[in-house]
């Protein structure tokens, strides 16, 4: 009796898991991307509050905060015991054609009044 060869069954076992180790890697980059753009929301919403606070312009401190690759889809006050702004972030996707406002992450921050009377 003969054995079959198994020449090339390696060969044919990676191009078989080369999708799987791609779309694993796709999810690994967008999970990464998710965490990244939730950090970037809460520094800035954290920035706009604080520099409200101060008496600056908290919208423009938000946007001034956010990197380079974030885009805001709203930098907004919102009232509150305080002074409070809500930092709403598009999660940028790898897969071209993904990306779309209904994927966002949003962060509030407040920030104690120094105006408001208090005790």
């Amino acid at each position: 009796m003969r054995r079959r060869s198994e020449r090339g069954s390696a060969a044919i076992e990676l191009v078989g898991m080369v999708p799987i180790l791609v779309l694993v890697t796709i999810l690994c980059v967008e999970a990464f991307m998710l965490a990244a753009s939730y950090a970037a929301a809460e520094k800035a919403a954290r920035d706009g509050a604080r520099a409200a606070s101060l008496g600056r312009d908290g919208h423009r401190a938000a946007a001034a905060s956010l990197p380079g690759w974030a885009r805001a889809s709203q930098i907004s006050e919102f009232p509150c015991d305080g002074i409070c702004y809500r930092v709403r972030v598009r999660v940028p996707l790898i897969v071209h054609g993904l990306t779309n406002d209904r994927v966002t992450v949003t962060r509030t921050a407040s920030m104690p009044d120094p105006t408001a009377a208090g005790g």
